[in-house]
């Protein structure tokens, strides 16, 4: 047995590690999953204006404070009684800039924080390399690889390799992105305009004019780079096809196409083989391999996979209002948000949300309490009174995390694109998870994280428009507070950061001031440590059974390139700084002598 521990994971909001145990044959048999630092906006919320929080908390996360503000401002939408009377005008500038943030972030990841990946060396050996012969054609999709995805600073057995184009021409993309949500915003990151009851901003005409020339101006790079069919074809062909399987086939019948006109091994941009498209078919084994006949493929499909169905879920908040007319539910019931809420079992059975399900246990975390397990409402960070107390190497059966775990119905949940597509039911997205479980294999999988990431940010594209339009200049953006609302109250906002479900729970004391604040974030879903029933989390789970080099170990197993450790982990997209808690245990500064500048 050997033990492989990767730290830190990530590439943004660095602090988490991975360890895994690897048999002999190279296959990984357990993983646990570690918050190596910790933070403390919950307990500097306590003693304030409950107002101040859609202020503070977006400072949690540079990455997708817009998430975190919008969400904190939801429930405090609850908390004040106004979130059925939030006029349009507001709703529809909180989806603009929300989906402008999350188009921005799913580019950040696709193509900086997991597209490098697949630029690994491990690659170039399976497809260059005599194990498999592939010849000429593995060279090409080396080659595509390679030229797409290198990052900054990259080097191969010493040589500086060129950027990857795709890398390269991505990054000016968030920056317009960023910039068509400071036109609303005021600034970003940190906008500061959503707020209880409403918006502070007044967009006019030319507001709205210059975000649609910058929205106009990111298509482009959908157009040249990303996607290889017209954005109105591939919605109305996937997005809104009328079944899964029309939408499947249709993404395979285009893939085929493209390599009957690929004899010579031309998988280029320019003979259409596009970013979503090259993904698409050599991602895969099913799709690449087994379905277009493809000679190899990266087979992704066979790492992140879930063995036990009856120990996970997907799970989704439901995301951007209906921002057709007046105010919404807090409680986001099924259907009312352009992203439906629910939750999907591992069988793939779908269920409306009841957040009274939601608990976060503390057991293997860095945390005392006398009740394992708590609702957020009734949620505690009281961080362990002894430093030896914090092992950060400590087995699956202690406190290994500064993380919680938080679970619905007791099942740990998958939270993400994947879970929203196929909570939303998305026909390509369900069409693929149905044909995988068909194929005996997990719906869930490091393909299909990736490729659900690629549809949504397709179909938020297409639908921004929408949120741009549905803004009228001449109509009010917020409505006012009656602030003796806030005493003894208490407001939930539930919301979906790009990254997954996120949620914000506050409670006020009979001063009206914050008197506990909670929120449970995407990757404590998905990164977060076992629970007092010993069942570990999304990314533990999907750890196990996998082969630890990716590609089924061919050509032997390598322990100091862990690629499957490397995909999984980074396909949940985590950003850890979101999901840790922290408090000053000196006593020497109480909650409410924090401020935030």
């Amino acid at each position: 047995m050997v033990k492989v521990t990767v730290d830190p994971l990530t590439r943004i909001e660095g602090h988490m590690k991975v360890s895994a145990e690897v048999d002999s044959s190279g296959l990984i048999t357990s993983a646990q999953s570690g918050g190596m630092l910790f933070r403390g906006f919950e307990r500097m919320l306590q003693g304030k204006d409950p107002r101040d929080a859609s202020m503070h908390v977006a400072r949690i996360c540079g990455v997708c404070p817009i998430s975190h503000s919008m969400t904190a401002t939801n429930a405090l939408d609850d908390l004040y009684g106004v979130a059925e009377s939030v006029p349009q005008n507001a709703l529809a500038v909180r989806n603009f800039i929300q989906a402008a943030n999350t188009i921005a972030s799913h580019a950040t990841h696709i193509y900086i924080l997991f597209g490098p990946d697949l630029a690994n060396p491990r690659y170039r050996d399976v497809l260059t390399g005599s194990t498999l012969s592939l010849g000429a054609t593995g060279q090409a999709v080396w080659n595509e690889l390679l030229g797409r995805f290198a990052p900054l600073s990259y080097k191969l057995d010493g040589k500086a390799i060129p950027v990857g184009t795709s890398y390269l021409n991505a990054i000016p993309e968030k920056k317009r992105l960023q910039e068509a949500i400071a036109l609303f915003g005021g600034k970003m990151p940190h906008q500061a305009v959503t707020v209880a009851g409403g918006v502070t901003c007044t967009p006019g005409l030319g507001e709205i004019t210059k975000s649609a020339a910058i929205y106009l101006k990111v298509m482009e790079f959908v157009q040249n780079y990303t996607l290889g069919v017209p954005l109105d074809t591939w919605i109305l062909n996937t997005a809104q096809a009328k079944s899964p399987d029309a939408a499947v086939k249709f993404v395979t019948d285009h893939l085929a196409s493209l390599i009957s006109k690929s004899s010579g091994n031309d998988f280029s941009r320019e003979n259409g083989w596009k970013d979503v498209e090259f993904f698409a078919a050599f991602g895969s084994e099913l799709v690449g391999e087994k379905i277009l006949g493809l000679p190899a493929s990266l087979r992704l499909d066979k790492l992140g996979g879930y063995q036990d169905p009856s120990k996970i879920s997907f799970l989704s908040y439901g995301s951007f209002y209906d921002s057709t007319k007046d105010g919404y539910n807090p409680e986001s019931p099924t259907g009312e948000r352009f992203l439906t809420s629910g939750v999907v079992s591992g069988n793939l059975k779908f269920e409306d949300l009841d957040t009274t399900k939601i608990t976060e246990s503390i057991q293997c975390a860095f945390y005392e309490d006398d009740t394992p397990s708590r609702h957020p409402y009734d949620g505690t960070t009281v961080p362990v009174s002894k430093a030896e107390q914090i092992n950060l190497e400590a087995g699956p059966t202690e406190k290994y995390s500064w993380l919680k775990a938080p679970r619905y119905n007791g099942i740990p949940a998958e939270v993400g694109p994947l879970a929203r597509m196929i909570v939303a039911q998305d026909p390509l997205v369900t069409g693929l998870a149905k044909a995988f479980a068909d194929n005996g294999m997990s719906p869930a999988n490091v393909y299909t994280r990736v490729l659900a990431r690629m549809q949504e940010t397709a179909i938020l594209a297409h639908k921004i428009v929408d949120f741009l339009n549905d803004i009228d200049p001449a109509k009010k953006f917020a409505e006012p507070l009656d602030l003796r609302a806030a005493k003894e109250g208490r407001g939930m906002g539930i919301w979906e950061a790009p990254r997954g479900a996120l949620g914000h729970w506050i409670s006020t004391d009979k001063s009206g001031k914050t008197k506990n604040y909670q929120a449970i974030v995407p990757s404590t879903w998905n990164l977060g440590p076992r629970d007092e029933n010993g069942i570990p989390s999304p990314v533990e789970q999907a750890l196990v059974g996998n082969a630890i080099s990716g590609v089924d170990n061919v050509g032997g197993a390598d322990y100091t390139n862990p690629v499957a450790i490397l995909h999984v982990g980074r396909s949940y997209d985590p950003c850890v700084a979101c999901a840790i808690h922290t408090i000053d245990a000196t006593g020497k500064n109480a909650p409410r002598d924090y401020e935030l500048f």
